[in-house]
């Protein structure tokens, strides 16, 4: 059994360094919390904008690199984003509150699955985008 997909599997041809990448850059919400830079920026928006924009380049690179499944590509995504929160939530317990216990399981497939649905959401925005590029010949 080899560690790659299927020809006919799904995730044949997804680009997974940019799916790494946009995961991750998805931490910036949290660590800026983290670090208590909202408090400084004003809180309730700051937190709100800088996930807007997060989202706003997660579409952007999709749609950029005209991914051929955006909406599995952004699912993937949301959800590896959703698993870093979780690890990063529990760094933090761990060395700021002494505190190793992990989150309890609803917790965190309540926190995967919102990302998972976040991010399919955002690749049908980009889907749409990439329809309407293409019908206009971009």
């Amino acid at each position: 059994m080899s560690g790659t997909p299927a020809r006919n599997s799904p995730f044949v041809g997804l680009h997974w360094g940019t799916i790494v990448v946009l995961g991750a850059l998805g931490l910036i919400q949290p660590v800026l919390g983290v670090l208590r830079v909202y408090e400084t920026l004003g809180r309730p928006w700051s937190p709100v904008v800088v996930t807007a924009l997060v989202a706003v380049v997660w579409v952007a690179v999709v749609v950029r690199r005209r991914e051929q499944r955006p909406v599995l590509t952004l699912a993937i995504v949301g959800t590896l984003y959703g698993v870093l929160t979780i690890a990063l939530n529990w760094i933090v317990r761990t060395v700021r509150y002494g505190d190793p216990t992990p989150l309890p399981g609803p917790a965190i497939a309540s926190v995967v699955l919102a990302n998972l649905l976040g991010g399919a959401l955002l690749g049908l925005l980009a889907l749409l985008i990439l329809r309407v590029m293409s019908r206009q010949g971009r």
